[in-house]
């Protein structure tokens, strides 16, 4: 196959790729913001999503490759906020964190998750949009884990 049809079929798969926005993000997370503050205010709830975000994320670890690492570490945060380990955040990270985690769990979002090889587009963004927002926050959170688990040894 020469490269010029190489670059039109892949311009052509591009094309049929839907784009999502920072614009779209922004407005998710908002949307997402009452519940998300009802959940961050109760720890059984707070719980339970978690246990589902961790669910989807191994079912879907595969495809999730490329944000993996950020979509665990918004969960740790979470969790250790909740258990009372880590207090070093604001509530606005956590809730906004908690926003995107229920954004990540919700299968009908702006592209749904069952369209094969394009239904996480979209969760992926809104997790990188997140970590790109609270990247000070998730600093200092990986340096207080690094620093506990060298208490612990």
């Amino acid at each position: 196959m020469s490269n010029e049809k190489v670059n039109q079929t892949t311009e052509a798969e591009n094309e049929k790729v839907p784009k999502i926005t920072y614009v779209e993000v922004r407005r998710v997370l908002k949307e997402n913001r009452k519940i998300a503050e009802e959940y961050a205010s109760d720890k059984g709830r707070t719980k339970y999503l978690l246990d589902e975000a961790i669910r989807k994320a191994k079912r879907y670890k595969g495809l999730l490759k490329k944000c993996w690492d950020d979509l665990t570490v918004l969960i740790r945060l979470v969790r250790e906020y909740i258990n009372g380990e880590y207090k070093d955040v604001s509530w606005e990270t956590i809730v906004l964190v908690t926003a995107a985690i229920i954004y990540f769990i919700n299968p009908i979002d702006l592209i749904p998750d069952f369209i094969p090889g394009i239904g996480l587009i979209d969760d992926a963004t809104v997790i990188a949009f997140t970590v790109t927002s609270i990247r000070k926050d998730l600093d200092k959170f990986r340096e207080w884990e690094r620093a506990t688990r060298k208490k612990k040894q």
